[in-house]
């Protein structure tokens, strides 16, 4: 019970609107009642909407509108001015009461108000107005000095101070489930995180950072699907480099695999967000373009084959490495494989035909170097 301070974000502003609210609530109803008591009671009607209704609405309203302009000021002192302006009204509300002892219970009134700050030394601010309150009412009003003796104050204190101490322990107890929380949602979006870590690293090629063969076929499942519902344009191109084996005899792996690299950079910086690259295997590489008509599928491609022929590898003699790309546009019904199928085919004709080249095999159209 060291620690019973909440952090910082616990909106004050909102909830010592709240209690202010409350306080305006108590003076109508305290007036509502007042008045349906002055036809029940036997004192002189003058005498008693004097002494229970004008006198302590007076009093509690001038105590609210004190607790109001600390609070649009937004003074720094403005939660111990409501808590005080809580024991005020607990004090008003006992000495206009004096002989209705449930009246005595709206000491604990400012103990509750002081527990929603979650911060003990308020609890105890709020413990020492009540009564201090208490005492001076005791001491000083006629009535309520006759019916409390010494007794009677003891045990009034010892209830105050009891109370005091269960609010504290209730904040002690809020705030361990508030740190509990906190540490159970950190341990969530710590699980998420590597959750979406895990799920990147399973579906991406380490050595390029393009998505991999899984990924590729998870993508085409949902593309296929939006190109039958919304009847969006769709293809598909399967990239092989072409002598790459050459390069990897000649040079080795490591020289291999900076080409596949720079190769791989090319491919995903000249397509669109919209367009999804990746490594299906070895020195083959699949692009989906979406959203776009078969002649512009085309010249995208084709240009990336001119951006991929014109790469830097110093490590290599031979001036540059180039690809073959076969191209497959989706027709409604097509199933994946034949979708596949389609583009490997046409990958196929542009190697025969002597490679460096894009084919759609359907148009039977050919880029010649």
């Amino acid at each position: 019970m060291e620690n019973t301070r909440l952090p910082a974000h616990l909106n004050h502003y909102a909830w010592n609107r709240k209690i202010l609210n409350v306080f305006w609530v108590i003076i109508l109803v305290s007036v509502c009642v007042e008045v349906i008591n002055s036809f029940l009671s036997e004192r002189p009607l003058k005498e008693f909407y004097l002494q229970f209704v004008l006198l302590p609405t007076f009093l509690l309203s001038l105590t609210a509108l004190i607790a109001e302009w600390s609070f649009r000021r937004k003074h720094k002192y403005t939660d111990y001015t409501i808590i005080g302006a809580a024991s005020l009204f607990s004090g008003i509300l006992v000495g206009v009461h004096s002989e209705m002892f449930v009246m005595y219970a709206s000491l604990f009134f400012p103990m509750l108000i002081s527990a929603i700050y979650f911060d003990k030394k308020k609890v105890w601010v709020s413990f020492t107005f009540s009564l201090s309150i208490y005492l001076v009412l005791s001491s000083f009003h006629p009535i309520i000095k006759e019916l409390n003796d010494l007794m009677a104050q003891l045990t009034m204190a010892s209830i105050l101070l009891i109370s005091t101490t269960i609010c504290i322990a209730i904040m002690s107890r809020g705030y361990e489930i508030a740190v509990d929380l906190k540490k159970a949602q950190a341990d969530h979006q710590d699980l998420m995180v590597k959750s979406t870590i895990m799920e990147k690293q399973v579906k991406t090629d380490a050595l390029t950072g393009l998505y991999n063969h899984m990924a590729f076929y998870e993508y085409m499942d949902v593309l296929i699907l939006q190109a039958e519902t919304y009847h969006h344009p769709l293809h598909l191109a399967v990239i092989d480099i072409d002598n790459f084996k050459k390069v990897n005899d000649t040079y080795g792996h490591g020289i291999g695999d900076l080409v596949l690299k720079r190769i791989a950079k090319a491919l995903k910086e000249n397509v669109s967000t919209d367009d999804f690259v990746a490594r299906y295997g070895g020195e083959e590489f699949v692009i989906i373009l979406n959203d776009v008509k078969e002649e512009i599928a085309f010249s995208i491609l084709d240009n990336i084959r001119k951006v991929v022929q014109q790469l830097k590898h110093p490590e290599i003699i031979e001036k540059s490495v180039t690809i073959s790309v076969g191209l497959q546009t989706y027709r409604a019904g097509m199933h994946k494989q034949a979708f596949f199928e389609g583009a490997d085919n046409s990958l196929y004709v542009a190697k025969r035909q002597g490679k460096n080249r894009v084919i759609i095999q359907e148009c039977n159209q050919a880029l010649e170097i």
